[in-house]
């Protein structure tokens, strides 16, 4: 959500009840479940009755723009009331506040920081400290996987994250990394395309040593890459786990190299994201000399047949390219 307000929405901000609109968007946003919840922020061409905030259909919450800033306002203030030591609020006021102040701005970083101070004082007693991080990640989760403007590819969100499973693992918690590529790190990628940040936090499970399913890991990510092939992300991820011995073996990136030079060729691919992907597999020595023969064949074929000048140029970019690079022993 973009944080400037229109004319009709700063004026209408002299009116309505704050206090009422950060207790129910607060409430929806701490409910004491671990559902991500589907947050949207309502158009404004959506008339809510007078007095109301939301609408929330079990899992799936919209907020009006009016209702979130003058949540907004009141939470502000009671961080700031903290931070000055102006007025003693609890703990869950101040995990309500930051909530909806992450909400509204997902880059303001107090917020963050405050929550992770909050986290780190529940230490000394494990099972308010567990119940405290399994709500955590389910709020991440929902601002992270959401239909929200800039939520989506936060670094502050990311990075909140990542601080927030490195406590997971001091605490003794298990982490699906699979799960989390899927269900968080996916949706993230297709909500907002290329981005870098879920697809680096993705590097970051798998290298924090949780155990993995390999087979299912790779079939969870050649899955979104042929679902999204235009995207670079992914299959610059999907590149980054065939590189990795610990992950995949020979038999399995040859059979990875297969499916994709299937699916280009079926489909008459031609963009530039996976013909970057197939060039550097083709030339990482990674593929035996089967599969790197077909990459020439698929790519000839395609160039033969096809009209555009602009395909062309990304199928001889990607031919010139595994000639100059491949692994010549």
């Amino acid at each position: 959500m973009s944080r400037a307000l229109d004319k009709d929405t700063a004026a209408a901000l002299k009116d309505g009840n704050p206090l009422a609109a950060f207790e129910a968007i607060s409430g929806a946003l701490g409910a004491a479940n671990e559902t991500i919840l589907e947050i949207e922020i309502l158009p404004k061409s959506y008339l809510l009755p007078a007095g109301q905030i939301l609408l929330q259909d079990e899992n799936a919450v919209g907020i009006s723009k009016l209702g979130l800033v003058q949540a907004f306002t009141v939470a502000r203030q009671r961080l700031r009331d903290h931070i000055d030591k102006a007025r003693s609020w609890t703990e869950d006021d101040l995990f309500a506040a930051t909530a909806v102040i992450l909400l509204f701005d997902p880059e303001h970083l107090t917020a963050a920081n405050t929550r992770k101070r909050l986290i780190q004082g529940q230490k000394q007693n494990p099972s308010d400290l567990r119940l405290r991080l399994a709500k955590e990640k389910q709020l991440l989760d929902s601002l992270l996987t959401s239909r929200l403007h800039r939520h989506t590819k936060s670094p502050t969100l990311w990075n909140h994250r990542r601080w927030l499973l490195g406590v997971f693992t001091s605490s003794g918690l298990p982490i699906n990394a699979v799960a989390d590529i899927r269900d968080i790190v996916g949706v993230a990628g297709e909500r907002h395309p290329r981005n870098y940040y879920a697809w680096c936090h993705a590097r970051f499970l798998i290298s924090s040593g949780t155990d993995l399913n390999k087979q299912e890991l790779l079939q969870v990510v050649q899955t979104w890459c042929f679902q999204h092939h235009t995207d670079i992300s992914g299959w610059t991820f999907l590149g980054f786990l065939l590189n990795n011995s610990s992950i995949a073996d020979a038999a399995t990136i040859n059979a990875m190299s297969a499916q994709v030079l299937d699916l280009v060729s079926s489909l008459r691919l031609v963009n530039e994201s996976i013909w970057v992907f197939l060039r550097t597999l083709a030339a990482s020595g990674l593929v035996n000399k089967e599969e790197c023969f077909r990459f020439r064949n698929v790519q000839r074929q395609l160039c033969e047949t096809s009209a555009s000048q602009t395909d062309k140029a990304i199928l001889q970019s990607a031919i010139g390219w595994y000639e100059t690079y491949r692994d010549k022993n």
